[in-house]
């Protein structure tokens, strides 16, 4: 049922998981020893809970209240003097008591560890786990990340006679899905319909949001129609996951299809399914349906949180469109929706690209005095907004300002500042935070190079943008063909065709392929150098090296050609140009 998922994953290229020959490894590793008892899965465990357990047992005779019922323990402390008391009781409890205890433990949500010991314990006193102690232990080590671990029990289980449940496969596939292991889970899956355990409703979940969330939802769509072939009926966990996913690769069609299969199923949708839906309409700029989608769930009583509402608005403010924005904004207070900072962030960034930057500062002041406290990603937007409108200092000032606040500003706050300042033609200051950077453990990228060094070309400072380069290339960075063009186009408007041919040549040495751009760039050197035969093979090299040329690259070589009097080689590449689908601009065909 499950081959054609786990071919899915396979086929990213991770590698195949057979659980029959893990349980074979396991069962050998466990030969003539205790499983818990391993170095391994007591390197696991926290020093503060064995010294917890060994201070519970010495002094559980001066401060030891016992409870009968595992549900009414407060905390860590009680259930380990529980568990002390019941230990030392002659006869012993019965494992089912046990397991009362370790699963209240459990749902505490972070003693993983202290459970691994204390059923280490019970092994010791003598007590044979059952399945749900398996169980339980599975899920412990699946929790701390340790599936292997979690596999080691399945396979002691299995020499101790026990047979695995869909809680056990489901609890080893929930495992490997969290820590990226598709194509194992993948492999469970199947193992455990050969074993004749048939999959629940939470072994689909688990595999199908484990497609979705490697981009195989054609693959998690096969296995939801093989799921109601087999008589499993999704719910809307299932539902909802395959609808993100599909709204995720922008298949949204599809995923408002089986979102009315789902309604006509009887199978209510939820606020997850409408946020996801949502999204995915507001990403294909289909606003009308986004707005009916939500007025849907507001008939149905399904209040929008401040998640819909943000997903809104940033969808709103990335397509320039503010106002519908402010209109969102002002919908979700009147329902009582306290804004947050990613919604004061998203109206800022949809004002800084329309370059209101003092209405983004403003939101920013109002965030502030709300109690909110920005993040670098606001101090960001808003450093952009003012270097967008070329009000550096006003920039520089709130690059300052965020470090007394105590925040580190990353790259992105970098290399916005550095491409202000170039574009200011001040590059002094542009090379010194460029400096700054390595100062405060922040290495430069490539485009924090590619922005200093277009600075510098356009300036007129080639041999300093030649060093960056070269500093570049001996760095664990390597230029790419951004870099290259940039260089090869300022060689040639400077007339030094010499070095941009170098350079050019480099690309194949270093094994670059080059693309259209830098082509173009090269031959319109060539051109402007009168090298109209050298230009015009390097043209013709564009379509051997998997790159034809496009409509500029056309009319950048057939201007070249009519600027230096060759017309009929004008007029046949003219020919050429409008047989695939080109239009030949005015200074390419006047002469």
């Amino acid at each position: 049922m499950m081959m054609m998922a786990a071919a899915a994953v396979r086929r990213r290229g991770t590698e195949a998981f057979f659980i029959g020959s893990q349980i074979q490894r396991c069962q050998m590793k466990i030969m003539g020893m205790i499983l818990l008892l391993s170095p391994t899965t007591l390197s696991l465990l926290s020093t503060n809970h064995s010294n917890s357990i060994s201070s519970s047992s010495s002094s559980s005779s001066s401060r030891y209240k016992h409870c009968n019922d595992a549900s009414l323990l407060r905390n860590i402390d009680d259930a380990l003097s529980s568990f002390n008391h019941m230990l030392h009781r002659k006869p012993l409890p019965c494992i089912i008591q046990f397991n009362k205890l370790l699963s209240a433990i459990v749902k505490m949500r972070q003693y993983y560890d202290a459970v691994i010991s204390l059923s280490k314990q019970m092994e010791l006193a003598g007590l044979s786990p059952n399945t749900y102690t398996l169980n339980m232990l599975i899920n412990c080590f699946c929790q701390l990340q340790r599936i292997d671990l979690g596999f080691s029990v399945l396979a002691k289980g299995i020499k101790l006679g026990l047979q695995p449940t869909i809680v056990t496969f489901n609890t080893l596939t929930n495992g490997l899905c969290k820590v990226g292991k598709f194509s194992q889970a993948a492999e469970l899956f199947d193992d455990m319909v050969a074993r004749g355990c048939q999959p629940n409703v939470q072994t689909y979940n688990a595999i199908i949001n484990g497609l979705c969330k490697i981009g195989e939802t054609a693959a998690a769509a096969r296995l939801f129609k093989k799921m109601e072939e087999a008589g499993c009926q999704p719910n809307v966990v299932t539902y909802s996951t395959l609808i993100d996913g599909l709204c995720k690769d922008r298949r949204v069609n599809e995923a408002l299809d089986i979102f009315s299969y789902m309604k006509a199923k009887g199978v209510s949708p939820d606020i997850f399914t409408y946020t996801s839906l949502i999204k995915g309409l507001c990403n294909s700029s289909r606003w009308k349906e986004a707005s009916a989608m939500l007025n849907e769930m507001r008939s149905l009583n399904i209040m929008p949180d401040i998640v819909i509402f943000n997903v809104l608005i940033n969808t709103f403010c990335k397509e320039g469109k503010v106002s519908q924005a402010q209109g969102v904004l002002k919908t979700m207070t009147e329902m009582g929706v306290e804004p947050d900072v990613v919604t004061y962030s998203s109206l800022m960034y949809g004002y800084s690209l329309w370059m209101e930057v003092v209405e983004a500062r403003k939101l920013f002041d109002v965030m502030i005095t709300k109690g909110y406290k920005p993040d670098v990603f606001c101090y960001n937007i808003l450093i952009n907004g003012y270097c967008k409108a070329t009000r550096i200092d006003k920039a520089k000032q709130l690059y300052k300002e965020m470090i007394l606040q105590g925040l580190t500003p990353d790259k992105v706050t970098y290399n916005t500042l550095i491409h202000g300042l170039c574009q200011l033609g001040k590059l002094r200051e542009a090379q010194d935070l460029f400096k700054n950077m390595h100062k405060n453990g922040n290495l430069p990228d490539l485009f924090a190079y590619s922005i200093l060094l277009d600075g510098f070309c356009k300036q007129g400072y080639l041999g300093k943008a030649f060093r960056l380069f070269r500093t570049m290339q001996s760095s664990s960075l390597k230029p790419d063909l951004v870099m290259y063009n940039i260089l090869v186009d300022a060689m040639c408007k400077s007339g030094n065709l010499k070095d941009a041919r170098e350079l050019f040549s480099e690309l194949f040495v270093k094994g670059l392929q080059p693309n259209v751009q830098i082509y173009t760039t090269i031959i319109n050197g060539l051109c402007k150098e009168g090298l109209l035969d050298e230009a015009l093979e390097a043209f013709r090299n564009m379509e051997e090296d998997g790159c034809p040329p496009d409509e500029f690259s056309y009319n950048v070589i057939i201007r070249g050609f009519l600027n230096h009097k060759d017309e009929s080689r004008a007029v046949h590449l003219i020919g050429e140009m409008r047989d695939r689908g080109f239009i030949a601009d005015a200074g390419a065909t006047t002469w």
